[in-house]
């Protein structure tokens, strides 16, 4: 027979009686448990990627998940890329409303000198 080498029949125990053990010697104790995983194995996973936090599309275990700021997950690039825009939009508004702000509460008739 070409590729198969034969082999010799496998010895069978019919009963326990054949197993011997040694009981006068002390077993290893066991080793520690490994520290869980930080996600688990299942296919549960961390609630912010269930979801794509902008347009809501389900986010499958497997596939690409784009991050922003860490604990944001989008389905896509260009999701991701929106959510940056309208982020940096709503800093900007906000750094033109305190500038208002600060112009508002200065006193009139000051002037800010510039050098």
């Amino acid at each position: 027979m070409l590729g198969k080498r034969g082999r010799p029949p496998m010895k069978r125990t019919t009963s326990m009686s054949e197993i011997t053990f040694d009981l006068a010697t002390d077993p290893k104790p066991p080793p520690p448990p490994p520290p869980p995983p930080l996600f688990p194995l299942s296919e549960q996973s961390p609630d912010f990627l269930f979801a794509c936090c902008l347009c809501k599309r389900r986010l499958v275990p497997g596939s690409d998940i784009y991050m922003y700021r860490g604990d944001s997950g989008f389905c896509s690039q260009e999701c991701r890329q929106q959510q940056m825009n309208l982020d940096e939009k709503r800093k900007d508004k906000c750094a033109v409303a305190s500038n208002k702000q600060l112009v508002a509460t200065a006193p009139s008739g000051s002037q800010l000198a510039t050098t």
